[in-house]
């Protein structure tokens, strides 16, 4: 391959990469130090720690809070930065919002 045929097919390739990387970087995530565990990412679909789906964490003035209303079997609680609206019965982050993007409205 010649050196002006390769430098338009990098070109190219950086273009469809560009979207993908940029997509990834913007999943919100909550990253948390588990005992015995380490580090674990959270994103949204994922599981979270059993104490999330305690009724005692969960945040009852969702509504001062610029939240949606959380639906049946459902919370927002909040981990680091985020909210996060969790699904009891199965224990995963349904949606995740940072902290900041939400008392800005």
């Amino acid at each position: 391959m010649t050196h002006n045929n390769c430098l338009p097919r990098l070109l190219l390739a950086a273009l469809f990469a560009l979207p993908i990387a940029a997509h990834a970087a913007e999943e919100p995530a909550v990253n948390l130090d588990r005992p015995g565990a380490g580090m674990v990412e959270i994103k949204e679909g994922d599981k979270v720690p059993d104490e999330y789906k305690r009724e005692t964490l969960a945040l009852k003035d969702w509504q001062k809070r610029h939240l949606t209303a959380p639906g049946e079997n459902e919370q927002w609680v909040e981990i680091q930065d985020k909210y996060v609206l969790v699904n009891i019965p199965n224990g995963t982050a349904k949606e995740m919002i940072e902290k900041s993007a939400v008392h800005k409205k």
